[in-house]
Order: C-alpha cells, then structure tokens, then sequence
C-alpha cells in the first residue's frame, strides 16, 4: 500500500477505534466511589511527572520511560504532554499533545480530551505533603499512573505507592513498572509486574 494511503487511513482508523473504546468505558459499571485529593493546589501540581508505574491504555503499551507535564494556560485548563519512548527504552521519542478541563467542583478531577469531543475522567486521588509524588486514576478502576517528580524513588516509598492504589481497588497484576531513564544501559524496559501487597 502507497505510504501517504496508509497514513491517511491511520489518521481515521486510530481516532475512530478510540471513540469506540472510551464510548464502550463510558457505559461501563463504575466501582465503588474514589475520593479525590480534598484541596488539590494546582499551581504546585503543574510540572513534569514521570510514570513510576502504571495500567497502560490500549494506545500506550507500547511506551517506555513515560513523562507527564502539565502547563496551565487558564483558569481552568492544563496543557498536557505525554512524551515516551516507542518500543523500547531508547527507542524513538514521541509526544502525544492533549488538553485537561478541570471541574469546577473540584480541581482534583479532570476532563482530559483526547481529541475533540471526547473526554475522558482523570482523578488526582493522592498527592504527598511536598507535590513530589501522586496517584491519578479513574472510578472505573481500568487506568491508573503512579507518579514522582523524580524518575526514580526507593523502593519503601514505591510500596507505599502501590499498596496505596491496591487500596483503591486496582488489580496490581495488571501493573507496569518503569525503569528510570538513568538505567537505559540495563538492557530492560519494564520491571515486571508485583505481586499483590498484603496490607500493613
């Protein structure tokens, strides 16, 4: 096939299959209600977040070494760049472009749009004391990203992490590790996923 034809159709494929998966999350049963951040200081979240661990969508399975950054632009939206490596880590650099509408109600809770007019929910459910880690997920438990400013943090700290999310009912199985970009020479990608944490 011609390569300016497949693109073309790639452009229409990609974002069509993608209505059709957040429509199809949409009507989906929600879990148990998940509590937000209570006054979550937007301002001192704005910046780059790197990916500690996460339940990957369907279109970022094949991201390593990924990094959030946000940028508020107004009152009540966020400039979002989602930068990964395709394939591998040191494959090739990619950024996705996306923009958050933050809810009135809360400014813990985000309408992030994908594209136009699609939106999905993204919950700002932990965020230590100093802003230098985070959980956002979604009440259907499908996504989840745990996040530090730093690309690494100690492993007692990543527990806690994770024994927080496996909390708010997320199967850790389903969990991807992230190495940290200083550790490329490793010759791994991923971590391999934990085994489910009793409770302290």
């Amino acid at each position: 096939m011609d390569p300016k034809r497949r693109n073309s159709l790639r452009l229409i494929v990609v974002p069509l299959y993608l209505t059709l998966f957040l429509l199809a999350g949409c009507s989906a049963q929600q879990g148990p209600a998940m509590e937000t951040v209570e006054k979550l200081d937007l301002d001192r979240f704005m910046g780059q977040w790197h990916v500690l661990a996460d339940i990957s969508t369907p279109f970022d399975r094949d991201a390593f070494v990924p990094l959030e950054s946000y940028t508020r632009v107004g009152q009540n939206i966020v400039e979002t760049v989602y930068s990964y490596r395709e394939g591998n880590a040191t494959g090739p650099l990619r950024e996705r472009h996306l923009k958050a509408f933050v809810s009135d109600e809360s400014n813990a809770v985000w309408a992030m749009q994908i594209f136009w007019p699609i939106k999905a929910e993204y919950r700002v459910v932990f965020v230590d004391p100093d802003y230098q880690t985070t959980i956002v997920g979604r009440s259907k438990r499908d996504f989840v990203w745990v996040m530090s400013r730093a690309p690494e943090i100690s492993e007692p700290a990543l527990t806690a992490l994770l024994q927080r999310t496996q909390a708010l009912g997320y199967d850790l199985s389903k969990l991807r590790l992230h190495q940290s970009p200083n550790a490329l020479d490793t010759g791994s990608s991923t971590r391999t996923a934990p085994e489910p944490l009793s409770p302290q």
